[in-house]
């Protein structure tokens, strides 16, 4: 009993010593050469002994103890807290009672996707990690890719990267010096060309380290599929400027590169290198960046730029580093610590971020070139979504965001490859008169499958033209043809879009109406204010069946006309009244008619009342005697009243007053008119003016 204590014990003890221990989730059997979950011990149970419910009970203390198959009876398998040396426990376990076997769980390989023959395969954890054996099973090229590796430059002569080196006809490598602007790619640093055996690496050479992309035993020639372009930006300090980085990605893209990776950048961002990033992507492409190892949330760049994919570093155990720049803004995680890849002459561990980003290069390289259907928004989708979980250090990176899978990326692309996509959409008029249809063709990646393909519609303005909700591809058919019927008064731009799943393609519509606003007359012309006018649209010919809508506008409240007036069917013109407010000035009222894009405009003069007539009474009076005259308006005077001017020929005899003022409102004004005694007879002429006219009336004085 006080042996089993004392086990109990060690146990105790190696459980909490074992929480500062390092272990790699997969590790390599140098003896027995084959890979292994490092943190599980498969265990067998005599399940007729006694004691091995107290074997059960002491394994429950190490981690999570799970029976593997109730045909299988006591096989279990136990799998280590985090921290725990598998070794030791393994020990512990071989001594308990009732264990009748302790077995490392290897992992098993599809036969037709063996291990590669390079040497130092066993020590990438990395690729094991991301699933590159499991996808270089899956991959069959369909085209070849190229991976710009702007940084410091390539060993060219690397025995692991000479055959993987993009070339010219004439053999010689196909490079860029943005430095020296020559194509002398030479690296002095070794940076690029770690980076470069990270991505792509000749595999299954028999040299060295394997790269992820791309393998598989069964393609001939597989090394040729996934090819380097060394881009030089970076001196052999590992120090380079903007506008050599900017150049660096330009003729990467110019020169036709797939995927960019960039394994460097600083803490502050410029446009040049802003636009040169955008560059890349708006032309298809994509472009991986290292996020930095600081160790905190702030900025790198280009990798912040929204079009570059930031990329931040783990560790075998899928934790975030602590030296790699994190937050919301980085969009992946890939192995970055003790990465062993190429060098100048030989193979070094290298820790950063900077070893990151290749991994997620060669992975886009490595699916692009299985799946070349995709577009760049399609392949980044994949990549940033078909990820494992990963532990965050001290923060973590993007939300929804994980660590690598290029296995599961490669599988979800080839899934999308091989199901029909929309391949294009488009219009057999991109112009056309209103009222008449258009035939509209929607294109499939590939035949539709059993019960076919439903595409759904939308149209941005279906009163101008209108689409059906879905059309049906037939199964076997890679597209289909629908109508769009087009308004008849209708005028303008409208997008129609077909969407399948994630992908939606826009095509534009510009109809152009027949129908068009052939004048604008108003009569009168001019009017007093408060009166009316007649305003008359004639169009070019007769509306239409539902009549044609017409949009009427005044440039001034003083003059007012209804929003809009219907062209009755089978008519060609129409008629509003105006109407007007009294007004002390003349005002210039603009009138306009609009349909579609033609538009007519009249003009209407609104002038202040004018006087209609003037009386005087008596007409005759005695030299010494009074005269009443009285004014009529034409209108209502305005809303401050209106003042009136008089004259007369006759100071000598007669006396008025050189003004009246008409209250607002009033149409009549009364003021009186005296006269003195002299000789003879007179005839005074008596004049009411306003700004809108004139009346004149006599007076005979005795």
């Amino acid at each position: 009993m006080r042996r089993w204590i004392g086990l109990l014990g060690l146990c105790l003890w190696l459980s909490a010593w074992g929480q500062v221990r390092f272990h790699a989730p997969v590790a390599y059997d140098e003896r027995q050469g084959a890979y292994y979950v490092a943190n599980e011990w498969i265990v067998g149970l005599d399940t007729s002994n006694p004691r091995v419910v107290f074997s059960r009970a002491l394994m429950r203390l190490f981690g999570y103890l799970y029976n593997l198959s109730s045909s299988l009876e006591g096989a279990a398998v136990l799998r280590l807290d985090a921290g725990l040396n598998p070794e030791d426990v393994g020990e512990i376990l071989r001594a308990l009672p009732g264990v009748r076997y302790v077995e490392r769980n290897y992992l098993a390989f599809t036969c037709n996707s063996p291990m590669p023959n390079d040497p130092l395969f066993g020590q990438q954890w990395n690729l094991l990690k991301i699933g590159a054996l499991q996808a270089w099973a899956l991959w069959q090229p369909q085209r070849t890719v190229y991976i710009a590796i702007i940084d410091t430059g390539v060993d060219t002569n690397h025995p692991d990267l000479t055959q993987k080196l993009r070339r010219h006809n004439n053999g010689a490598i196909y490079g860029y010096n943005a430095i020296l602007n020559n194509p002398f790619v030479s690296d002095g640093n070794g940076h690029g060309t770690h980076c470069a055996g990270i991505a792509a690496a000749h595999i299954g050479n028999g040299v060295g380290v394997a790269g992820v992309a791309a393998w598989n035993p069964n393609v001939a020639d597989a090394h040729r599929y996934v090819q380097v372009m060394p881009v030089k930006v970076l001196n052999d300090h590992g120090v380079g400027t903007f506008a050599d980085v900017a150049r660096g990605i330009t003729w990467a893209v110019d020169n036709g590169a797939d995927v960019l990776s960039l394994s460097l950048g600083a803490s502050v961002g410029a446009q040049v290198l802003a636009d040169a990033v955008n560059y890349a992507w708006n032309r298809g492409r994509i472009v991986v960046a290292a996020a930095g190892n600081e160790g905190n949330t702030q900025p790198f760049y280009p990798a912040f730029y929204e079009n570059a994919i930031a990329v931040a570093a783990t560790d075998p155990n899928d934790q975030l580093t602590d030296f790699s720049q994190h937050g919301a803004w980085v969009d992946i995680a890939a192995p970055g610590f003790a990465i062993r890849s190429t060098i100048p002459g030989g193979y070094a561990v290298y820790s950063g971020t900077s070893m990151a980003a290749p991994h997620v290069a060669g992975a886009a390289a490595l699916i692009w070139s299985a799946a070349p259907s995709l577009d760049n928004q399609q392949l980044r989708a994949i990549l940033e979504s078909q990820t494992d979980p990963y532990q965050p250090l001290w923060g973590g990176i993007g939300a929804g965001k994980g660590r690598l899978n290029v296995h599961r990326a490669l599988a979800a692309a080839l899934q999308f490859e091989n199901t029909p996509q929309l391949a294009q959409f488009s219009l057999s008029a991109s112009v056309v008169q209103a009222g008449n249809p258009v035939q509209a063709t929607v294109s499939l990646t590939r035949p539709a499958g059993a019960g076919g393909v439903v595409v759904q519609l939308q149209s941005s303005n279906p009163q101008l033209a209108a689409c059906p909700p879905t059309i049906t591809i037939p199964q076997g058919q890679m597209q289909a043809s629908f109508t769009v019927q087009t308004a008849a008064s209708g005028a303008g731009s409208v997008q129609i879009t077909a969407t399948l799943g994630a992908t939606s393609r826009t095509a534009s519509l510009t109809l152009i109406s027949p129908y068009r606003i052939q004048a604008l007359r108003i009569s009168p012309v001019a009017v007093a204010g408060g009166q009316s006018a007649t305003l008359v649209v004639e169009l070019n010919r007769p509306a239409p069946a539902g009549g044609l809508p017409i949009q009427l506008s005044s440039n001034t409240a003083l003059a007012t006309v209804p929003s809009s007036v219907v062209v009755p069917a089978g008519q060609a013109r129409v008629s509003v009244s105006v109407n007007t407010v009294p007004v002390a000035s003349p005002v210039r009222a603009l009138l306009s008619a609009t349909l579609n894009s033609t538009r007519g405009t009249a003009t209407l003069i609104i002038n202040p009342p004018a006087p209609a007539s003037l009386e005087i009474a008596p007409p005759s009076v005695a030299g010494g005697q009074s005269a009443v005259a009285t004014v009529t308006l034409n209108a209502s005077a305005p809303a401050q009243g209106l003042w009136l001017r008089v004259s007369h020929n006759r100071p000598q005899r007669v006396y008025a007053p050189n003004s009246v003022f008409v209250p607002a409102g009033a149409r009549t004004v009364q003021f009186r008119i005296d006269t003195v005694r002299g000789r003879g007879v007179v005839t005074a002429v008596i004049t009411v003016r306003s700004p809108g006219g004139q009346r004149t009336a006599t007076l005979t004085v005795r």
